[in-house]
């Protein structure tokens, strides 16, 4: 029934995440709670457009390349912890307690003992993004082209979610892998994409 559940879900977040403007998108803070991976995957791609619109301009590389390298350092020790411990304990519940953590306006109804090491970095994460990343993108008013990105995430993630009906390990794997795929490209990665 969680399987169910869970697969879901994660079709009916895909298409509403990338359902709205998949063409072009301005940073926006959203109206409602967001799940686990909706706020990475808005972290993910607004910060590479921040460094992408840097590198373009020429003016603060330095500064935003420091920024950018602090979240992504951020950003891939959350997602190789929860992987991890996910790994280790051959199940995805402390990724599904995160999420619901992330969704319920009163985050008292879960123990965050559980998963308080995670709602911690993400916290961290988060005020990061907020004071470092998004400011300085709402000031510039950049666009960016997500239609490949969507592409191949949403490929990716109808690929994941199929296997995720599979077996207890397989699930953990699945959403470890989709989890892998919220990790900031390498700034020279990045560059590249920019020339």
């Amino acid at each position: 029934m969680i399987t169910k559940q869970l697969n879901i879900g994660l079709v009916i977040f895909i298409l509403e995440v990338f359902a709205v403007g998949a063409t072009q998108s301005q940073p926006q803070q959203p109206s409602y709670n967001q799940g686990l991976l909706s706020k990475l995957i808005e972290i993910k791609y607004t910060s590479e457009l921040y460094l992408s619109s840097a590198l373009k301009q020429g003016s603060n590389k330095d500064s935003a390349l420091s920024n950018y390298n602090t979240l992504r350092w951020k950003l891939d020790g959350f997602v190789y912890q929860l992987s991890a411990d996910m790994i280790a304990a051959n199940s995805p519940r402390k990724m599904i307690l995160l999420n619901t953590w992330c969704l319920e306006e009163s985050n008292e109804k879960i123990s965050k003992k559980k998963i308080q090491v995670y709602t911690k970095a993400l916290t961290e994460i988060e005020n990061f993004y907020q004071n470092q990343i998004l400011p300085p993108l709402y000031k510039n008013n950049k666009t960016i082209n997500l239609t490949t990105n969507v592409f191949y995430l949403l490929k990716d993630s109808y690929t994941i979610v199929n296997a995720i009906s599979d077996m207890k390990t397989r699930k953990t794997m699945a959403l470890i892998e989709l989890l892998d795929h919220t990790r900031l490209l390498s700034p020279g990665e990045l560059a590249k994409q920019v020339k």
